[in-house]
């Protein structure tokens, strides 16, 4: 059985297992955190006033469609990433709004700090195994929901730093 190449040398390539921890980071987040970027997305309408884009910290928005219609005039934001059309209301169909915003941090070194931990951690336990015992031999891996295998566990402390920049 030839195995995809996903799996193989990765526990030993620095590059991969840093990419990993920014997406681990970012999954858990909700979105990118650091650093500041501008981006096009597309979302569902909800047919109210107001909408949430995934972001903690919006310093602009560039452009906003609401079923194909400029609306970027009669949209007033929020840091916290709430839009708010000014004159009517947010389409209710989905993907009919396209928001092009600049968002994130420019450093957000406690981030940082969790990534660098989460690439050693990496490095020094390629198979995910989160606690080891001596006698009689224990050995428990890194699961999630499901039993589903994780590759880079989030510690307790770490989830704390995180949660001031989840949606």
């Amino acid at each position: 059985m030839t195995l995809p190449a996903i799996i193989g040398a990765q526990a030993f390539d620095q590059a991969f297992w840093l990419k990993a921890a920014n997406q681990t980071v970012r999954s858990y987040c909700g979105w990118h955190v650091a650093p500041i970027i501008t981006e096009s997305i597309t979302l569902d309408g909800n047919g109210s006033k107001t909408l949430l884009l995934p972001s903690k910290r919006v310093t602009d928005v560039v452009s906003v469609l609401n079923d194909g219609i400029d609306v970027t005039a009669t949209v007033r934001k929020s840091e916290k990433g709430m839009l708010e059309l000014t004159r009517g209301c947010w389409s209710d169909e989905l993907g009919a709004i396209e928001v092009t915003f600049t968002h994130g941090y420019e450093a957000a070194d406690d981030v940082a700090g969790v990534i660098a931990a989460l690439v050693s951690r990496a490095a020094s336990s390629p198979a995910g195994i989160a606690a080891q015992a001596v006698g009689p031999a224990n050995v428990k891996y890194a699961t999630g929901p499901g039993g589903v295998p994780l590759s880079i566990p989030l510690m307790a402390g770490e989830m704390l730093t995180l949660d001031a920049y989840r949606i």
